[in-house]
């Protein structure tokens, strides 16, 4: 199943009393510092709507929809155009290429959900 681009490091520098008060917080809760930091960050993302998890789509139309707001923020794909291809119309191959782009997923993951959607298409017509 394709993937998400790899991980990326993050640096941080806290005050040493705010990391030791972190550090007895993620002790109480039973994780350590990393998986507490990624989880708090990955609600906040999620929760205001930044970016979705990828590997939950079936489709190029579910993905344009639930990241709507990115893509319209951080693409050059008009209103229009990401409202069609939510909608089920064909996307180009240079809007395939910029949602994945915004988005930070590989390539071949959006143009995968495609063709996943055409082989499908193709099943209910056969």
């Amino acid at each position: 199943m394709p993937t998400p681009k790899k991980q990326k490091r993050l640096n941080l520098v806290l005050p040493e009393w705010i990391h030791r008060g972190l550090k007895r917080l993620v002790a109480d809760e039973g994780v350590t510092i990393q998986s507490w930091i990624e989880e708090t960050i990955k609600e906040a993302v999620l929760e205001g709507g930044y970016a979705t998890p990828p590997l939950k789509y079936h489709s190029l139309a579910a993905l344009v929809l639930d990241n709507y707001k990115v893509l319209k923020e951080e693409t050059k794909i008009t209103e229009a155009r990401l409202e069609a291809i939510a909608a089920g119309e064909v996307a180009s191959e240079a809007d395939l290429l910029r949602i994945a782009r915004a988005l930070d997923l590989d390539e071949e993951f959006v143009i995968g959900l495609v063709q996943q959607e055409a082989r499908a298409g193709l099943a209910e017509v056969g």
